[in-house]
């Protein structure tokens, strides 16, 4: 319960991307392992449809447009069976007891490499569906005390969406956002990419045909310009700064 209060509090502070990344690859991890958290958000009233992505694993832009097509993508119908299922929290697993839904999935979970879902969301006075959070590529089998921890959870995940959104759309970047982005130079911003998701040194050294020496010094210059102590910092502070997306 004090682990779970600390999740909560610390929700509260959120209110840029990458504390939002940072919380959720990282103390939500305690409750709800996973490797990719998609949002969805609705505002309704004409407006589209934001969709979100927090991986600590790399998946293609062109798979993950795949996953979140609206004619049949796996995350919107992911949506539509929750909301058909009372709002309650909806999972998808080849253990569940309910083993037809599994199979309405299966082909989808396993061509994203999604492995298994959890999503809960919330929706508004008139029933409409205003926010989903899909867990994705779980490695353990999912029970109903994840779905408790769905339940606890949400409604902090979706204010710390809202205030995210809000801040990004509201917020003017200032000369420091600019200054910092010259900073990295073009090579050292693909390193950051690849750092990103999730990469070694070896395999972003063979990517971009250099050594894995060679990656790593880039990394560590990285680290001193961003002023940052670690990797999952430095990616924490691209995103903040906007450098890697």
């Amino acid at each position: 319960m004090e682990y779970l209060f600390r999740i909560i509090d610390s929700s509260t502070s959120i209110f840029r991307r990458h504390q939002f990344f940072l919380w959720s690859q990282g103390e939500l991890q305690g409750l709800l392992p996973h490797g990719m958290l998609i949002c969805v958000f609705d505002e309704g009233s004409g407006q589209s449809i934001s969709i979100e992505k927090f991986s600590r694993t790399e998946i293609g832009e062109i798979m993950f447009s795949e996953l979140c097509r609206p004619d049949g993508g796996i995350v919107f119908r992911v949506m539509s069976a929750w909301s058909a299922g009372r709002n309650r929290p909806f999972l998808v697993c080849p253990n569940n007891l309910n083993g037809i839904t599994y199979k309405h999935f299966a082909n989808d979970l396993k061509r994203g490499n999604l492995e298994r879902v959890a999503a809960h969301g919330m929706f508004d006075a008139n029933g409409r569906t205003s926010s989903l959070f899909a867990f994705t590529q779980i490695s353990g089998a999912l029970t109903e005390r994840h779905a408790y921890f769905l339940e606890l959870l949400t409604p902090h995940m979706h204010m710390a969406l809202v205030r995210m959104l809000f801040h990004e759309r509201h917020h003017r970047p200032g000369t420091m956002v600019e200054k910092s982005r010259k900073l990295i130079t073009d090579r050292e911003t693909e390193v950051l990419r690849y750092v990103q998701m999730g990469k070694s040194n070896l395999e972003i050294g063979s990517l971009l045909k250099i050594s894995p020496l060679t990656v790593k010094n880039h990394i560590q210059k990285i680290l001193r310009k961003l002023n940052v102590n670690n990797r999952a910092h430095a990616v924490a502070k691209a995103m903040a700064l906007k450098i890697t997306l």
